[in-house]
């Protein structure tokens, strides 16, 4: 079971008001994309992502797709989906409509989600049987439009700790990044650069989450990494086309 688990966890990284005048993709703080990541374990590659950041007559959705390739990821036949329906809000800030996560494997079927509710003042969360209030917070974002905030922040020039507001599986927490300077992106071809984001935790113990970010637009993650305390070591790096 724990040779599953980790392959889940390696599977599932990405590692989602009124609406303000950026609601156009010629407008908005951070453009359309998309692109390809290979997903690894321990060195050993799992599984392929796609990530699309999108605008069409239904809104703006930043979705990913990732799919089980080699080894038991592939015999599983693991596939996870997400979604985040986002509007710019009156800040100029991705905010969170709804988010929906699937993982299936031949066997298995795992959901949750995010709904925010403005009218209703509320934001409403859901794992399996599971289910959470919480009051509307300005500005919110699902685990998964989390990335397109920070891009945003790197496209604005912001440097230092990020304050952000995220919808976990069972409440509202406000998170820390903390974006740093251009370096070196491991696992790119010489020359690649990035700006490095690196969540702060209070309890670290071990564990760790960064991403480098491109420093020209759209400022899609080149790659994101991943440390558990148990040893793992997860990451997705982004693939040339």
């Amino acid at each position: 079971m724990s040779r599953v688990r980790a392959v889940l966890l390696a599977l599932a990284l990405p590692a989602c008001g009124l609406a303000a005048p950026a609601g156009s993709a010629a407008s908005a703080p951070v453009a359309p994309f998309e692109a390809r990541y290979e997903v690894r374990r321990n060195g050993d590659v799992l599984g392929e992502a796609h990530l699309r950041l999108s605008n069409d007559a239904e809104g703006w959705r930043f979705e990913s797709r990732t799919t089980g390739t080699r080894g038991l990821a592939r015999m599983l036949g693991l596939r996870i989906e997400e979604s985040s329906h986002f509007v710019w809000n009156a800040e100029g800030r991705p905010e969170t409509r709804e988010y929906r996560y699937v993982q299936s494997t031949g066997v298995q079927r795992r959901e949750r989600g995010v709904r925010v509710d403005p009218a209703a003042d509320r934001i409403r969360l859901h794992d399996r049987e599971h289910s959470a209030e919480s009051p509307l917070v300005a500005g919110v974002v699902d685990r998964q439009l989390l990335t397109v905030a920070l891009m945003q922040a790197v496209a604005e020039g912001r440097r230092g700790d990020q304050v952000l507001p995220v919808a976990g599986r069972r409440r509202v927490e406000a998170q820390t990044w903390r974006i740093g300077a251009a370096a070196a992106v491991p696992g790119q071809p010489a020359g690649t650069q990035g700006v490095v984001v690196e969540m702060i935790r209070e309890s670290p113990d071990g564990r760790s989450t960064r991403i480098w970010l491109d420093p020209y637009p759209p400022h899609a993650p080149l790659r994101i990494e991943q440390r558990e305390d148990d040893g793992e070591f997860l990451e997705m790096r982004r693939l040339a086309g």
